[in-house]
């Protein structure tokens, strides 16, 4: 597993003995070890801000490093500010080493040596976080080292277990009171019972577990992210997954049910009666200018290589394709997926076809190896449109990365749907 951390340090020669520690411990529980390091707060601040998009697994922070005014601590807001670390462990010497006296004057030194431990958890989450006496004074002996070892070693076994709810999808059971509905006149035994409702604890990466009450959709994402990678989900047993009471009605509206004709539809241009060639240029004509930057775009984003401008243009872009979104999405990945050498490569169909074939791709009848459109069956529509309205409830509820971490790793070959998530991403969901 690729793991990531960060160790501040100002002692060059204790920098070099965790290094050393830190790789020969994570290497020994299976882990590849990618290390950075900063030896003053300035510099651990400025990859703490730069680290936002892709956190540290792990940053090992020390409190004094040469800096009168700031200190770790300040690190340590940062590290929570711009959630990029999953894990810090404080290890420090400064609540018994006096040497720092001379640094911060003894005054200074007595109580950042008496709140040290309170300051520390009111700035990062105290499940991920770790303060730790680094045996300093001893290092020069054998027994220092081999006390530093073990420090690092149980640093290591915690991190492991921690890490196991990095990614949370879990449904629970909370209990409430409501009050007993009654007619007019009528007096209840209880004015209050007790109501059991479900809802789901929701961790993405580094950020906070919220709760959010139960949607359609959930149980099935939940049932996704459970899945063998190996395994996928058709429609249909989807339905087995969800409540039997979904309003098929819902499911099978126009603008669901044809979101291109919708499209055209909210611009004033008639869709319905035209032949297949006339729609083709309809959309190259709509779509023409737009999916050719939408293409570079993405390709940046999944190489993680978005600027916050080209984040911007890219959100322009989505909420001018509209309902053509989904269409757009399903011909980018089979540009990605399909070589250039295939015979149902997109360049040689052309964006339109592309894009119409795009929106059938979940459709039971679609046939990748020649390409041909086929007709979505209600079960599908009903299994798009439910994941659709995951996606933006996840959005509207601050998971913004967590729903396009769905749309990017959630893909359908085919009428089933699988998850494939990147190395290193196990989900906690029971």
């Amino acid at each position: 597993m690729k793991t990531r951390i960060l160790i501040a340090e100002d002692d060059p020669a204790l920098m070099a003995t965790l290094k050393a520690n830190y790789r020969a411990i994570f290497e020994k529980h299976g882990h590849l070890l990618t290390i950075e390091q900063a030896s003053t707060v300035d510099e651990a601040r400025s990859l703490a801000k730069s680290a936002k998009g892709e956190p540290y697994d792990l940053v090992s922070l020390d409190v004094n490093l040469g800096d009168s005014a700031l200190t770790g601590l300040d690190v340590l807001a940062t590290l929570k500010r711009f959630q990029s670390a999953w894990m810090v462990v404080v290890l420090t010497g400064v609540e018994t080493d006096t040497s720092v006296d001379k640094l911060l004057g003894s005054e200074a030194r007595e109580k950042l040596r008496t709140q040290l431990r309170r300051d520390a958890y009111a700035r990062f989450p105290a499940e991920r976080l770790l303060v730790v006496e680094k045996p300093v004074a001893a290092m020069s002996k054998g027994a220092g080292s081999v006390l530093l070892e073990n420090r690092l070693e149980q640093i290591v076994s915690v991190y492991e277990e921690v890490s196991r709810s990095r990614y949370i999808f879990r449904p629970i059971e909370v209990v409430s009171l409501e009050r007993v509905k009654t007619k007019k006149g009528e007096k209840p035994q209880k004015k209050f019972i007790e109501a059991v409702s479900l809802h789901w604890q929701i961790r993405f990466n580094c950020g906070d577990i919220r709760t959010l009450p139960d949607k359609a959709g959930f149980k099935t994402l939940h049932h996704l992210l459970t899945l063998d990678r190996s395994k996928s989900l058709t429609p249909e047993q989807a339905l087995l997954v969800e409540p039997k009471n979904e309003k098929r009605e819902e499911v099978l509206a126009p603008e669901i049910d044809d979101p291109v004709a919708a499209y055209f539809k909210s611009k004033g241009i008639a869709w319905e009666g035209k032949d297949e060639a006339s729609r083709n240029e309809l959309i190259q004509a709509a779509l023409g200018r737009i999916f050719p930057r939408y293409i570079v775009l993405r390709d940046l984003q999944v190489e993680d290589d978005l600027s916050p401008d080209e984040e911007d243009e890219l959100a322009e872009i989505l909420k001018e394709l509209g309902p053509l979104e989904p269409a757009a999405e399903t011909a980018y990945s089979r540009l990605r997926e399909v070589g250039p050498d295939e015979p149902s490569a997109p360049d040689e169909l052309g964006l339109g076809t592309t894009i119409q074939q795009g929106l059938h791709v979940a459709g039971e009848n679609y046939d990748r190896r020649h390409g041909q459109r086929g007709e979505d069956s209600p079960d599908a529509m009903a299994f798009r449109a439910r994941m659709m309205r995951v996606r933006d409830c996840l959005r509207e509820n601050g998971f913004a990365d967590f729903a396009q971490h769905v749309v990017d790793y959630i893909s359908s070959p085919g009428a089933s749907w699988s998850y494939n998530p990147p190395q290193g991403i196990e989900w906690t969901t029971r």
